[in-house]
Order: structure tokens, then sequence, then C-alpha cells
């Protein structure tokens, strides 16, 4: 048992055969076992059913990640979650994410461990739900046991389960610069935002993509860059992220242009 798991209560599972489910939803504390259903619990908007503990010679970083996807802090316990919290705001697909958001406490008896918290339970715009453990690919073998059983429950109420591991470095760059610019303050206005789209058809490098925006627009070019790199960040400007970024960087659109 971890050093923060064994700072707190975990409550006892008395089956012999069954897992618990415990999560805290609307402030009420869900209790019940996973064979009696979870797949109706609105579990993104589930708040952190474990707190985090430091102390001196804590070797993992924690912190609060500002998503422009819940408009709120989301929790993470190292900087690889924070990764994965970048990730999560970039995709548009996701509705809404909670951290630490249940316990499964496995059967009484079950060998290899007591109980698991997953990381992330993530509901996607098409209704449907995902549940993400972070691990760095280093520790994953060790937890492959707990990961088999959590993928296990998932699957059972129809829900997808992912073990992320990060994304390659230059992928990963890119995205950690691009998430700067994922706040609304740096979202062009609809008109704005078309001649950004027609500046950057059929395609070109950023530099004079954005040289044709200011010139269209007769906006300030700091803004009307930061405003592309926004849009570059959720991909309605596309861009090959394995490679690193720059002016020369090739932009092509991921819809069509307005003036079509």
């Amino acid at each position: 048992m971890s050093r923060t798991a064994s700072a707190q209560q975990v409550p006892a599972n008395l089956s012999a055969t069954e897992t618990l489910f415990e999560a805290v939803i609307g402030g009420q504390r869900v209790s019940r076992f996973v064979s009696d259903g979870l797949g109706h619990l609105a579990v993104e908007t589930a708040t952190p059913v474990r707190s985090f503990f430091a102390w001196k010679g804590k070797r993992n970083y924690e912190g609060r990640y500002f998503s422009a996807t819940t408009g709120g802090h989301v929790v993470f316990e190292s900087h690889l979650e924070r990764d994965y919290l970048i990730t999560v705001d970039s995709d548009p697909a996701v509705l809404a994410v909670a951290a630490q958001p249940f316990l499964l406490i496995w059967p009484r008896g079950t060998a290899g461990g007591k109980f698991h918290y997953p990381d992330f339970f993530l509901r996607l715009r098409d209704g449907s739900a995902r549940v993400v453990d972070v691990r760095h690919p280093d520790r994953v073998e060790a937890a492959e046991k707990q990961f088999a059983m959590t993928r296990e429950v998932c699957e059972g109420q129809g829900w997808q389960y992912e073990v992320w591991t990060g994304l390659p470095p230059v992928n990963m760059a890119n995205l950690r610069w691009l998430h700067g610019y994922r706040l609304d303050r740096f979202a062009p206005d609809e008109a704005l935002r078309c001649i950004i789209l027609d500046s950057f058809s059929p395609g070109t490098e950023l530099a004079p993509g954005l040289r044709r925006a200011v010139k269209a627009s007769g906006e300030d070019r700091d803004r009307l860059h930061a405003a592309i790199l926004h849009l570059m960040f959720f991909g309605t400007l596309s861009v090959d992220l394995d490679q690193p970024l720059s002016m020369d960087s090739h932009i092509t659109l991921a819809e069509a242009p307005c003036a079509s």
C-alpha cells in the first residue's frame, strides 16, 4: 500500500466475490458493488475521492491544472498526469474530465492488491466514457494485474479503458507550448476566425499565413499570432506535431474555409 493511500481510510470490502465502487458525486458518497451497475452515474462530475499528501523527499510533483475543457481546476499527481490533461484539453471529443474519480476495492482475499484509484474519468461528447490510468512506461509492468482488473470492471460498464504512458517528446513539447494559448481570451471572434481560416487555405507555412491574416484584418500581429496558436492547439488548424514547431511549419485546415 502506498504512503498516500495508507494515510487515508479505505472502506473494507466484506465480499469475497464482488468489487466495491466508491465515489463522491453531487456531494454524496456513493458506495455500491460493481455488479449493481455504474453506467447511469455522472462520474464525470465526481470530486476527488482522496486527498494528496506531501512529505519531505516526496519524488512526484502534484498540483492543479486549469482545464479549458471543464472551465476549472483539475488535480494531478505528476508531471505525466499534467501532460495527459494537456492532451485532454486539445481533444474536442472530450466533454468533461474528473480526477481521482472513484475507488475500486477488490474482493476480499484478492492477491496482488486490495484497491485501486484510477487517475481520470472522461465523458465524451457522444455520451460514451473513458477511464484512464497514467503511468510512466517503466512502471506499467508492475501494475499490469491492477490494470487488467480495472479494464474488466470498465468493460463491464460499457466504459473504455486506457493506460496512458505519454507522447513522443517532440509531440508533447509542441502541445505544452500551444496549450499556453488554450484559454478563451486568445480565441478569435467569428469574423477573425474566418479571416484566419481563409488565410491558411489551401495550406501554407505559419509565417506567410500570419502575414495574410494581418493584411486582411488590420489586426495587431501579436493578437493574430496568439489566435492562430489557439486554433492550432484545438486542431482547427492542422500541423504536424511530430516535428518541432516554427514559423516555417506547414499549416492546413481541418475544416472548410469560410470563403468556400
